[in-house]
């Protein structure tokens, strides 16, 4: 068996996800902003911000353009999660609400990009929280609040004359919500720690993939089968080519059994059931994202993670625990 050096076996991995906002995912959003915000805006957001936590900085106290933007910079990267994503759901909150000036009319179009560019920052930075509602639903809302923008210019004047000159009242407000919490960014780091072993280096490929695919915002079956790879790979290179317990293209099924009778998952009687149960979840869920589906079709962004998660953890336990059992046998 190859020797890593003590430097590659214990050297801290950076985290390729998150629950705060990162430098860069706070930086990414500031000019997401940048694109698209007034002044105006920001101070409205500012005085609402203070109202809502009763607190105030200094630093926002501006009257003019660049040192606010460069102060919202400074709020999202300084002031913590609570304080970033308060301010954040009330400036996109105030970005979205009609206004009566002209720099504040802002078009469907770019209303809708700039919701498009904070749900892929979050999701490339790796940061583990989502935008609500679901962007189909803004992009429904963008598409009646577009044409309300372009109507024709008599429609436009009899409604004016009418009265009934008014933007589509929109059914929802912005928040922000969390997809998990520490224990997957330990999970994944675990499992990366793994995986620069050159034992299991191969077999976890699929899992890093997976993570791949999904920061690339591709939600799609392709996840879950890439995890099911991985967790194959891993119990095949134990069941297989290290211990005989089993022959070549057998079940996953198989494979978990042969890990069970053999003492594997034998900590105590309470702890079998426990993993009983999350491998058949993992195992239905990879399945029933599968079927007669296309490749592509979507699977919600949170079973994502979902699966991600306790495929990694489950890895994890697996490939410590085997190597605790076995390799000093």
């Amino acid at each position: 068996m190859p020797n890593v050096p003590w430097y590659n076996r214990h050297r801290e991995i950076e985290p390729r996800v998150h629950k705060e906002l990162t430098e860069k995912a706070a930086n990414r959003i500031k000019f997401a902003l940048d694109n698209i915000v007034s002044y105006g805006e920001i101070d409205d957001a500012y005085k609402r911000y203070r109202t809502e936590v009763g607190l105030q900085h200094d630093y926002l106290e501006v009257n003019n353009y660049g040192p606010a933007i460069d102060a919202v910079g400074k709020l999202l990267q300084n002031e913590g999660l609570d304080h970033s994503l308060t301010f954040l759901e009330i400036i996109i909150d105030i970005l979205w609400t009609p206004s009566d000036y002209s720099s504040e009319r802002h078009s469907a179009e770019a209303l809708y990009q700039f919701d498009i560019d904070i749900r892929r920052i979050l999701v490339e930075e790796g940061v583990l929280l989502r935008l609500r509602p679901d962007q189909k639903e803004v992009e429904e809302y963008a598409g009646k609040l577009y044409e309300y923008q372009n109507r024709d210019h008599v429609i436009k004047a009899v409604d004016q004359q009418r009265g009934a000159d008014s933007p589509p009242s929109r059914p929802f407000s912005f928040r922000f919500e969390q997809l998990s919490h520490e224990s997957i960014i330990e999970s994944d780091q675990q499992v990366r720690a793994l995986a620069k072993s050159q034992r299991w280096s191969g077999a976890l490929e699929p899992y890093n993939e997976a993570w791949e695919l999904y920061q690339g915002q591709q939600f799609s079956r392709i996840i879950p089968e890439k995890l099911y790879n991985s967790l194959e790979s891993v119990l095949e290179r134990i069941c297989v080519e290290e211990q005989g317990w089993n022959t070549e293209n057998e079940q996953v099924g198989s494979y978990l059994n042969s890990c069970r009778k053999n003492g594997l998952f034998e900590p105590n009687d309470a702890m079998v059931g426990e993993w009983e149960q999350i491998m058949g979840g993992i195992q239905t869920g990879i399945q029933r994202s599968g079927g007669d589906r296309k490749d592509h079709a979507t699977i919600d962004q949170h079973y994502c993670v979902l699966l991600l998660h306790q495929v990694g953890a489950f890895l994890t336990f697996l490939i410590t625990r085997y190597e605790d059992e076995y390799d000093k046998r």
